[in-house]
């Protein structure tokens, strides 16, 4: 059985098992008897004395700052940076045009709505400590940050998946620039329908606290303000736990499937290549690992705590351990800009040549005209380094692919 076959078969149970999960979330409340959660992990409007914890509140705050202006600002600029790179330097950089980018431009646009929408209300909550005093405004500002929080997790792992699929296509013999002509699931404009699945899924998966069957959404304790309530009998919802868990399995099976597969490789690899094998494994498998472990460590302690696992609760340290489990958490809007800067010098120079291009503009318009003082020798010279720095990246570009995950 070849790596790409098993690649399609968990792509396929991937993309089954989220409208599958999205039915039973919404089938699961209204079965007979007790279909009650957990109790430890419901989340109630108890008033309790911020000041006694005004220093956590106050780091509470900044970390809400840094990472608003961190995912604001990076976030934004890649929405900005990647299309207008893709669409006026075309292959250029080839790498960009790959469907796997649409799906970090649409990751990075749920972290900026993240940013926008739950950042500006977290921090009212250290300045006036209810949040919004609006309760529909409040409701709203719930359902829509729990929204788009699902619809980040969920594209998360779609990455992975579309990833591992073109790494190990078994028409394409590995990574290939000309994948998505014949991908089945994330090729030509397939892709932007997997984008409305993932909203479409999100927003079934807290459908039933919208509806306000398991819970509803209003004022809750700090540092979150405007989140989930749930009736006194528990939190009902299981929706959210499946989702994120089959997310963390399914990504967590595709970036190890990718990593086995280069291993195995290696004995495919002969005389000079093999240093150069070498060099690419280690950074692909540094980069896979740095995804999993950033994902692990942002959601799971938010993620035992919520659903009353860990750590053992009482009203004050449940207080403490929610707003230090949270001020973690919300890096996971932050640091995904920083991993694919970090991984893909082909982002990177993306992002420099759009600042450059824009700076350009900027010191024409504030001219009022472009100097045009190059002579016939520059021209020449520009346009041999340009040609010079196309063959270059397209040669990067082919070894950058697969490091775009």
């Amino acid at each position: 059985m070849s790596f790409s076959f098993v690649i399609s078969l968990l792509s396929v149970m991937y993309l089954a098992s989220l409208p599958i999960i999205a039915i039973i979330t919404n089938v699961y409340p209204y079965l007979p008897g007790d279909a009650k959660y957990s109790e430890q992990g419901k989340a109630t409007n108890v008033t309790i004395a911020e000041t006694k914890h005004e220093g956590l509140m106050l780091g509470v705050l900044i970390n809400q700052f840094i990472i608003f202006i961190i995912g604001g600002l990076g976030n934004f600029l890649t929405l900005l940076a990647i299309p207008y790179v893709r669409l006026k330097y075309g292959m250029q950089f080839s790498i960009l045009q790959l469907n796997s980018v649409v799906l970090i431009l649409h990751l990075s646009m749920a972290d900026l709505m993240y940013a926008l929408i739950g950042f500006p209300n977290f921090m009212m909550v250290y300045f006036f400590r209810e949040g919004l005093n609006d309760d529909r405004l409040c409701y709203y500002a719930g359902v829509l940050r729990n929204l788009v929080a699902y619809v980040d997790f969920n594209t998360i792992a779609m990455i992975a998946c579309c990833v591992a699929k073109h790494n190990l296509c078994s028409t394409c013999k590995g990574a290939s620039l000309s994948h998505d002509k014949h991908d089945k699931i994330f090729g030509g404009k397939k892709v932007y329908l997997v984008c409305i699945l993932i909203w479409v899924v999100s927003f079934l998966t807290i459908l039933p606290d919208v509806m306000g069957v398991t819970g509803t959404y209003g004022r809750s304790t700090p540092p979150y303000g405007c989140d989930i309530t749930c009736p006194e009998e528990g939190c009902l919802n299981i929706g959210p736990f499946l989702s994120i868990m089959n997310n963390i399995v399914f990504m967590s099976i595709f970036y190890f499937v990718i990593i086995i597969n280069l291993y195995v490789k290696r004995g495919e690899v002969y005389g000079a290549d093999v240093s150069n094998y070498m060099k690419m494994r280690k950074s692909i498998s540094t980069t896979l690992a740095i995804l999993i472990i950033a994902y692990l460590v942002c959601l799971l302690p938010s993620f035992a705590f919520t659903w009353g696992y860990w750590p053992a609760k009482t009203e004050d340290s449940s207080y403490i351990s929610k707003a230090i489990f949270a001020s973690i958490y919300w890096w996971l809007y932050g640091v995904n800009f920083f991993i694919y800067l970090a991984t893909s010098s082909r982002i990177r120079e993306a992002y420099r040549q759009f600042m450059k291009d824009m700076w350009k503009k900027l010191l024409t318009n504030s001219d009022g005209h472009q100097n045009d003082n190059c002579t016939d020798t520059s021209a020449f010279w520009i346009g041999l380094r340009q040609r010079h720095m196309e063959q270059h990246n397209l040669h990067g570009d082919i070894r950058e692919n697969i490091r775009l995950s």
